[in-house]
């Protein structure tokens, strides 16, 4: 009897829903059902016969890459008789617990869920907030991979970065520390986890599966280009690559401020010792430096993906809202909960103002057109 092969439902359909989706599609054996928003919206990818397309545009001849999906699903439409065992949330940090509501019957304590998203704070909100009655196996995906849409369900992958997957702490999100065992144990046992190793799916994405301590010490990593590259683009309205012999100071202000709060906030990842062979060496004062981050973010951002327009600021030129609060408004609300005083997070709570200050000017100029033009 042939085995079933398995269902990996993806929420949220956009830049990185597609990537993960087409890359599913195309190197394992998985059935891949996106959940889009509405019927209208599933209706649209119904038109185009399930098609999505990623361009590669870091490549030679930017070969453009198409996926047949066999089936796609909202919330009006999900078949009741469905469960949720494998599930990629790729929706903007705000929109998470609204997006889940009409799922969480399908969802179970057996569930896989990766949460593969900008900025930091959602996990505090599936705890606190969402899975009260039970938890799911929980894992989180950083992606360094730059992607932005072109057009319908085409998007354009302008630089390849990497993929970095873990499982969260079930019990006390303030422990960080998991041993190589574990992973592996995740590696050989858990079926999302064991799609997102398998060897083709890990080559197109440059799949690394860690402990949660490494994952986090990746995930403040790119948490910092996204402080940097997201809300500066978006402000200045700019592809990521004009700003790489213009911006070194505005990042240095806002690297500087938010390591200094980060510190604080992630203390037993900076004060982390491998105890024995069985947990990673990490050396986090190195790769979390101001003089090395900054040069890292001008490098990734600006050089690797010099091509890329950074979801902020799509989302501020086409008149959407944000995920500025997760980002550097996390570091403003970290800030405030550990008590340091408003004067050690006044660069992010600037830039996050100004984010604020050009979707609003965005609005304005769409109802009563841009009076520059006049």
């Amino acid at each position: 009897m042939t085995q079933a092969r398995p269902k990996v439902f993806v929420l949220g359909f956009g830049s990185i829903g597609v990537l993960l989706a087409s890359c599913l599609h195309q190197q394992s054996q998985s059935v891949v059902i996106p959940l889009l928003r509405s019927k209208e919206r599933l209706g649209d990818f119904k038109k185009l016969s399930f098609k999505a397309g990623v361009r590669a545009l870091y490549q030679k001849d930017r070969p453009l890459s198409e996926s047949v999906l066999e089936n796609a699903s909202c919330p009006e439409l999900f078949p009741q008789d469905w469960k949720i065992d494998n599930l990629i949330i790729t929706t903007k940090t705000y929109q998470t617990k609204e997006a889940l509501a009409p799922y969480m019957k399908y969802i179970h304590p057996d569930t896989n869920i990766i949460l593969v998203q900008n900025g930091l704070g959602v996990f505090e909100v599936l705890n606190d907030e969402i899975f009260l009655d039970f938890k799911p196996n929980l894992f989180q995906g950083v992606i360094s991979h730059g992607i932005f849409h072109d057009t319908g369900f085409t998007f354009n992958h302008a630089g390849f970065g990497d993929m970095k997957v873990a499982r969260l702490p079930s019990k006390d999100p303030s422990s960080i520390v998991q041993s190589n065992s574990l992973i592996a144990n995740d590696a050989n046992n858990n079926e999302l986890i064991r799609l997102m190793c398998s060897p083709g799916y890990a080559k197109a994405l440059a799949v690394k599966h860690l402990t949660y301590q490494e994952m986090l010490l990746g995930q403040l990593e790119k948490f910092l280009v996204n402080t940097c590259i997201n809300p500066v683009t978006s402000i200045v309205d700019c592809i990521n690559g004009e700003l790489k012999d213009c911006a070194k100071p505005i990042f240095t202000a806002i690297i500087t401020e938010a390591l200094d709060i980060l510190r604080v906030a992630y203390r037993p990842l900076f004060d982390y010792k491998s105890q024995s062979d069985d947990y990673p060496v990490l050396d986090v004062a190195s790769v979390l430096n101001a003089d090395r981050m900054l040069e890292f973010i001008i490098h990734v951002g600006c050089v690797v993906n010099k091509e890329n327009s950074s979801s902020m600021r799509q989302d501020v030129v086409n008149v959407r809202e944000t995920e500025i609060d997760y980002i550097n408004g996390y570091i403003v609300t970290l800030c405030e909960k550990l008590g340091l005083g408003p004067e050690k997070c006044k660069t992010n709570q600037t830039i996050a103002t100004l984010v604020k200050l050009r979707l609003e000017l965005n609005k304005t100029r769409k109802l009563h057109g841009d009076k520059r033009a006049a």
